[in-house]
This record gives C-alpha cells, structure tokens and sequence, in this order.
C-alpha cells in the first residue's frame, strides 16, 4: 500500500502545478497574442523584430510542456516520467540562456530579467523531481518503481 502523502510529496505536486501554470499562461498568450507578448517581455525585442509564426510555435512548446506538467502534478511520484518530459523544453530553454550569456551573446543583464520565469520554470520541476527520487521506495523495489 503506498504511503500517504506527506508534506514534501504535496511540496513537489505544488511545485509542479505552480511550473504548469505558468507555462500553460505563457504559451497561450503567445498563441493567442504574439504581437502583444512581444512587446510584453521587454528582452524579447532586443532580439530583432517578431514573428507570430515563430513567437506561436514557441507558444506551442510551452503549452504541451505545461500541460504535461499538468497531468505530472496530479501525482509526482506515478507520473514522474511526465515531469521529466514536461521539463524538458524548460530545461533545454534555460541552457540556451546560459550558454548566450557564456558565449557573449546576450549580456547578464538580459539573462537576469529572463531568469525568473526562463531558469526558474525548469527549476521548479527539477527541485518537484529530486524530492520524488529522494521519497521513492527502497527496500525491494528498484529505483523510480511505482507500487
């Protein structure tokens, strides 16, 4: 019989909906009003002028990501699998970040105007999955195993 949850099980749950809200809110605004998200988030339009093809495509990226996450937040510990999925954009996204910044390309002023929502997204999911791996099972079981 699988264990209650506790608080550090609904800690990741909630951490994993607070990252699927904001992801899903995010891409639906830049499905819905690409031109208004462009000019919305201030870096973005020092990266030349917008695209509503692209901006939407992206629009797309986020909203599977967070409803992935979504359906990861009903149950961190069985759907583990889909939180990895769901962040894994989120985390390639926020590397992307990181190395413009290593490599010159954009300054650090930028990478820390877009740090809340561009690192702190995938953080969010991976800080929801350490504690997951850290309450699975041990005795009998092999690692990630669902009762």
């Amino acid at each position: 019989m699988p264990a209650k949850p506790n608080t550090l099980d609904r800690l990741a749950q909630l951490l994993l909906l607070i990252a699927a809200v904001t992801t899903i809110a995010n891409g639906a605004f830049m499905l819905v009003k690409p031109l208004d998200w462009y000019v919305f988030v201030p870096t973005v339009v020092t990266t030349g002028p917008p695209n509503a093809h692209f901006i939407r495509d992206i629009g797309l990226a986020y909203l599977g990501s967070g409803l992935i996450l979504s359906y990861a937040a009903a149950n961190p510990a069985r759907h583990w699998r889909a939180a990895v999925v769901g962040g894994l954009w989120l985390t390639f996204h926020g590397l992307l970040h990181i190395y413009e910044v290593a490599a010159g390309i954009c300054g650090p002023a930028t990478f820390w105007a877009d740090a809340p929502a561009v690192i702190g997204q995938p953080a969010l999911v991976i800080i929801a999955l350490a504690i997951v791996y850290a309450r699975r099972p041990r005795q009998g079981q092999a690692p990630w195993s669902v009762p």
